[in-house]
């Protein structure tokens, strides 16, 4: 018969959605799995395996084929079984894990089974008397009740050493018989093969051919919202999302930095009313991605020129932000917050005119280099790739000194519609179509 394992196109994003959130450890309630399999049941019922490999078909409880001959399922298990153990595993496992977080559990247990034991070796061991009495006397008789009695103690010794490794919060701790029951040790595992198998980058590009720092003009957020929902801030609302998803995009392709334009010096001079929403989201946006990046170990910097014009409440949350991921090394964002590149310059311009007048340097010995440490970017390296969303050709007072040998690119749709492809793009375009030769 003809096995058919091709994925219908809901279920599989459904799927990858799911493994994404497996591998980073989101996932834990089958229930989940429930309603992904669910969600599946609503197609053609011409395929009930979503991958070969055995990964897979561990985290999806596979391991079933669809015969089309037979118009039926047949295989080991099967997508019902395996959840019906997910539930099992499930219940159990809440079942043992109240009983070792109560104390009195565990004083009352050990105890029970103990009266029950001893109430069933004394009736035993009534019955063997009897049987005694009713024999001659013989030394086979005497031999089988000394073999019995040891039989009984070697019984007894085995279930009270089995019972105290067992109920033992710590023994259990350190054997590690708490994680086989949770299958945590596999589930590790599982997720250790799953992101060998996605390590390798979509875009398809080597590692020395890719940019190093994307900065981002985010552009398009307020048309989006009123295109959309006819609520201006409500695209705002969009586009904080999109930011995070564009994060985790840089980071499985091995961008290093990200640098993103969030508020302009001149953005200020807005309606107040559209100001003090932003404001509102930026104090919600923290929170979000300050988890988001403890988790991810995304180190956040937020530049700003003119910090004083910060919402006290903005700057409490931008603080800790920066504060609690000072120690995350596997991702840079730079958030640029009431930030203006020409401001960026005359920042800088004046550390140095105070560094000559100090007498920490000399005048003549003042060079592109002692600016660049008085950058924000300071750092980290200049951005290899400027993107603006929304169809807009310009750099609006962003990164001005930093972006001289940058290579721009400018894409049409609004910053909350972008798609993992089009960064992809971006990232193929730089690689293999952009050459750059920094005036040589």
């Amino acid at each position: 018969p003809t096995i058919t394992k091709a994925m219908p196109a809901n279920w599989k994003s459904r799927a990858e959605t799911m493994l994404s959130q497996f591998m980073d450890g989101e996932v834990q309630d089958p229930s989940l799995y429930s309603r992904l399999e669910n969600s599946s049941r609503s197609n053609p019922p011409s395929t009930t395996c979503a991958y070969d490999s055995s990964v897979y078909d561990r985290l999806l409880g596979c391991g079933c084929i669809y015969d089309h001959n037979a118009g039926g399922i047949e295989g080991s298990g099967g997508p019902c079984v395996s959840l019906f153990l997910q539930w099992v595993k499930l219940v159990l496992g809440s079942a043992i894990k109240s009983y070792l977080s109560s104390p009195l559990c565990l004083a009352l247990l050990p105890l029970l089974v103990g009266v029950g034991f001893g109430f069933w070796m004394g009736k035993r061991n009534g019955d063997d008397v009897e049987v005694r009495k009713q024999t001659n006397g013989t030394w086979g008789s005497k031999l089988a009740g000394h073999v019995s009695q040891l039989y009984h103690w070697l019984w007894l010794q085995s279930v009270l050493i089995l019972v105290h490794l067992d109920l033992d919060p710590r023994s259990s701790h350190k054997n590690g018989s708490c994680s086989n029951l949770f299958q945590d040790e596999r589930d590790e595992q599982t997720r250790t093969e799953l992101k060998a198998l996605n390590s390798e980058r979509e875009s398809g590009v080597e590692e020395q051919y890719l940019p190093c720092h994307i900065a981002v003009i985010m552009d398009g957020n307020r048309r989006y919202g009123k295109a959309k929902y006819g609520n201006a801030t409500r695209g705002h609302w969009d586009g904080s999302k999109t930011l995070i998803e564009f994060s985790k995009w840089c980071i499985s392709e091995g961008i290093q930095v990200l640098t993103v334009y969030a508020f302009s010096t001149e953005n200020w001079d807005r309606d107040p009313a559209e100001v003090a929403a932003l404001m509102a989201i930026f104090c919600k946006y923290c929170d979000e991605l300050r988890v988001e990046a403890l988790q991810r170990g995304i180190r956040i910097h937020v530049l700003a020129t003119e910090d004083e014009r910060i919402p006290e409440d903005v700057r409490v949350g931008t603080d800790r932000m920066v504060l609690e991921t000072r120690h995350c090394d596997k991702f840079t964002m730079n958030i640029c917050l009431s930030y203006g590149g020409r401001g960026e310059i005359v920042n800088a311009c004046k550390g140095i005119a105070m560094d000559v007048q100090s007498g920490k340097i000399d005048v003549d010995q003042v060079g592109e280099i002692d600016l660049q440490k008085k950058m924000l970017t300071g750092h980290c390296c200049d951005p290899d790739i400027i993107i603006r969303t929304s169809g807009e050709e310009r750099l609006s007072n962003f990164l001005l000194w930093q972006v001289a040998y940058s290579e721009f690119f400018f894409l049409k749709k609004h910053w909350p519609e972008l798609q993992k492809e089009d960064l992809l793009e971006v990232i193929r375009t730089f690689a293999h179509g952009r050459k750059r030769r920094y005036g040589k």
